[in-house]
């Protein structure tokens, strides 16, 4: 009997804390969500405008974008902001639909590390994203790795 009392306590102990605790998560998660979808956003304007220095500007100097190879997308790995510039001067170069994306899911790592799931698509160009971003020490959020994976 002392057991089983003993066992509802600690459950209650460890239950009611857990709520609270969530409910902060999600407040913090909200404000980083924004962030992030704002950087989403301006890589999304950057594109659809052929901007390649403003995307490039999103990116972390080592940044690495990973597409697999399928649909209109040229398949490869491109390291550092320099390729990935060229990549996507590359792309423009084949005057390619205006881009839409849109965040499913993001997840924290840890307060300085999240990845975001996205779909995105360009025509009929269709394809799911998987993006690290990381907070710069000016606090700004950059994109550190994407895979891209069409469908």
């Amino acid at each position: 009997m002392k057991t089983v009392l003993l066992l509802v306590l600690v459950g209650l102990a460890i239950g009611f804390p857990a709520p609270t605790l969530a409910q902060e998560q999600k407040a913090g998660d909200s404000d980083v969500r924004q962030k992030i979808e704002v950087v989403m956003m301006k890589f999304v304007e950057a594109y659809n405008n052929r901007d390649v220095a403003a995307i490039s500007a999103l990116h972390t100097q080592d940044a690495v974008e990973v597409r697999a190879a399928g649909g209109s997308t040229r398949g490869g790995t491109f390291c550092g902001r320099q390729a990935i510039e060229k990549m996507f001067a590359a792309d423009f170069a084949s005057n390619p639909p205006k881009l839409v994306s849109e965040l499913v899911q993001m997840y924290a790592i840890d307060e300085n590390n999240i990845c975001a799931i996205a779909n995105r698509s360009a025509g009929m160009w269709k394809a799911y994203t998987v993006s690290a971003y990381v907070r710069a020490l000016d606090g700004t959020w950059k994109v550190h790795m994407t895979y891209v994976n069409p469908l």
